[in-house]
């Protein structure tokens, strides 16, 4: 890799790592000398980073001024929110009809990461625990054994994380209640009760989708 192109990659990598995390909320203007300056780089590999985060729709350039950092939008929040209900939910139902209950492996790896959830939680750190939820999430979905889902739900991801860490002590998201309604879907997965797992992921995804649809 040329010493651009590692420059590039680092300014993208470290841009979009404060988008997704919420140091850049939406809204906010950045401007290719604060991150050059920043990062020890030139403007030009900046420009291309912005470029690249402009094709995912997390920034838009305006020349000359700077770059402003996308806002969430209610309708992503809810297109967001239905696709990760209509991934997961397939992949519970194919789980608990292909087999009496979860896969003992995987029920394992979620007790796991739940005990590293409320670990996190104890400790207040924010962005592990929303990265862990994000681990216990796919790690359900990557269990079902269908790579297209598989990786259109990592796809999601990021996004996901954003969301999260941006309805940070907002009343419709609760990381008490989260750890709650794990730990209620991991029994169930283990027991193999398909109609009460199903229903506790729809019941799971819809406060931040309610809360996204009030404000329309």
């Amino acid at each position: 890799m040329d010493r651009q192109q590692s420059a590039t990659d680092r300014a993208y990598a470290d841009t979009r790592a404060k988008i997704l995390d919420g140091t850049l909320a939406g809204g906010d203007v950045i401007t290719e000398g604060q991150v050059s300056t920043a990062l020890g780089v030139s403007r030009t590999p900046v420009r291309e980073a912005f470029l690249r985060l402009q094709a995912e729709g997390l920034l838009e350039l305006y020349p000359k001024r700077g770059a402003v950092v996308v806002p969430i939008s209610p309708d992503e929040a809810v297109s967001l929110s239905e696709a990760r209900e209509l991934i997961e939910t397939f992949a519970i139902t194919k789980l608990l009809t292909e087999s009496d209950r979860a896969p003992r492996n995987l029920v394992d790896r979620l007790w796991e990461l739940l005990t590293e959830q409320s670990r996190q939680l104890r400790a207040r750190d924010l962005p592990g625990f929303v990265s862990t939820d994000g681990d216990f999430h796919l790690e359900i979905v990557t269990a079902a054994q269908n790579a297209h889902l598989t990786r259109l739900y990592s796809a999601l991801r990021d996004r996901q994380h954003r969301l999260t860490m941006s309805h940070a002590g907002h009343p419709a998201l609760s990381f008490e209640r989260i750890i709650e309604e794990h730990h209620k879907l991991v029994k169930l997965l283990e027991d193999g009760d398909l109609d009460a797992a199903l229903s506790a992921v729809r019941s799971h995804e819809r406060p931040l989708r309610k809360e996204a649809v009030r404000s329309r």
